[in-house]
């Protein structure tokens, strides 16, 4: 429901691949497509489209322009997820040759890592 507005299907297109991959047990493509759709996510929220920028620089953009939440708390979840994202994504993920296999449970908190952080953004 959150995702349910048209500006969102490149988003929801990503998170659906990424869900596949899941069910597929493919966990470090689904790490690496749940952890893009939010960089899409932001992309959209702070360009209106799929453009350019990393995850940190789009989050600062994003608090300092208002069109994601900037108190105290949001800061310091957005600042630890940026960093779990980061991480993932080099060590499990498939952007890079990977350190190590993904596993079930990895995905997993990346999957919901991923959904809290977009329904904690939408303010609408």
């Amino acid at each position: 429901k959150y995702l349910s507005h048209s500006k969102w299907e490149p988003v929801n297109k990503i998170l659906k691949d990424a869900f596949k991959e899941y069910s597929s047990k493919q966990y470090s493509n689904c790490i690496t497509k749940a952890i893009t759709s939010i960089q899409a996510f932001l992309q959209i929220t702070v360009n209106g489209k799929i453009g350019k920028l990393n995850i940190s620089k789009l989050i600062t953009i994003g608090q300092n322009s208002n069109l994601i939440p900037k108190d105290t708390f949001t800061k310091k979840i957005f600042d630890n997820m940026e960093s779990i994202f980061s991480i993932y994504r080099q060590d499990k993920g498939i952007a890079h040759p990977p350190k190590e296999e993904a596993t079930e449970k990895d995905a997993r908190l990346i999957l919901n890592l991923v959904m809290i952080f977009m329904q904690h953004c939408i303010q609408d």
